[in-house]
């Protein structure tokens, strides 16, 4: 408290502000909202990553499911003698399968292509491709003598995509095959599953173990080790990426590699 010059005592600067503060607040509500924020926003998201996939609506369920099980089922009636219709029957039904998903995520689930894995690549891509490739063919190299040393059986030609076919036709394989597998296995399920869950580890996993149970219809344990290894790789760089090319690219490098190797070498 101070004392002025005619003996009035005047309220410290503190208290006159404090004066001053609730003079304006009865005018608070003429010039301001209040809002109140519901408990639920404050909450903190305890749900597992797991539990958040449980959420998925029923169309992408079973669009995922289309994506991810109709090759394999489609081998495994092929392997069992109950469906033959020849290796242009086959690719037809391969683009068939992905054009149907196609289509359920862009006309009924309203997504982009690049919703679906489609995102316009950047230059560095296409070293992504080149090393991916690279890393893939070495992988099959490089895990041949373990493969051996196991004593894992495996197959030259099952499943490869010269066989019993010329080389125009083998070549349109390995080029389907690596279009069709990226976008049924990696780019349609991955983007779709992480709509719901934001972990990646659990999403990639999911994709690579299913593309890897896939091949056990026309592979034996010996090449399915090596198919594993590459498919953690093809994996890895679209998680790193989140673009479709680089791995189609590779994947379709290495049919094509694979298939001049039957005819050539």
């Amino acid at each position: 408290m101070t004392e002025s010059r005619k003996g009035v005592v005047n309220s410290s600067p503190a208290t006159a502000s404090s004066r001053s503060v609730f003079r304006d607040l009865k005018h608070f509500p003429n010039h301001y909202t209040i809002r109140t924020v519901p408990n639920d926003t404050m909450k903190t998201d305890t749900r597992s990553p797991v539990s958040n996939l449980a959420e998925i609506r029923p169309l992408t369920i079973g669009t995922v499911a289309i994506a991810l099980l109709a090759l394999p089922l489609f081998a495994v009636l092929e392997e069992t003698a109950i469906l033959d219709i020849g290796r242009v029957g086959e690719l037809a039904i391969e683009w068939g399968i992905t054009a149907v998903v196609v289509g359920i995520a862009v006309g009924i689930e309203d997504r982009s292509f690049t919703d679906i894995g489609f995102r316009r690549p950047a230059w560095i891509d296409i070293g992504y491709l080149i090393v991916t490739a690279v890393a893939a063919l070495l992988v099959f190299a490089g895990t041949d003598p373990l493969v051996s040393a196991l004593g894992l059986p495996v197959s030259e030609d099952s499943g490869t995509m010269a066989t019993g076919v010329g080389l125009t036709l083998a070549l349109a394989g390995a080029v389907t095959t690596g279009v069709v597998e990226e976008i049924l296995f990696r780019g349609y399920p991955i983007e779709r599953l992480l709509d719901y869950s934001d972990n990646v580890a659990l999403v990639g996993g999911i994709t690579w173990a299913v593309f890897t149970a896939a091949h056990t219809v026309v592979w034996p344990v010996g090449n399915l080790v090596q198919i594993a290894a590459v498919a953690a790789v093809f994996t890895v760089v679209y998680l790193r990426r989140r673009t479709l090319y680089p791995v189609i690219g590779a994947h379709v490098l290495v049919w094509v590699f694979a298939v001049l190797g039957q005819f050539y070498g």
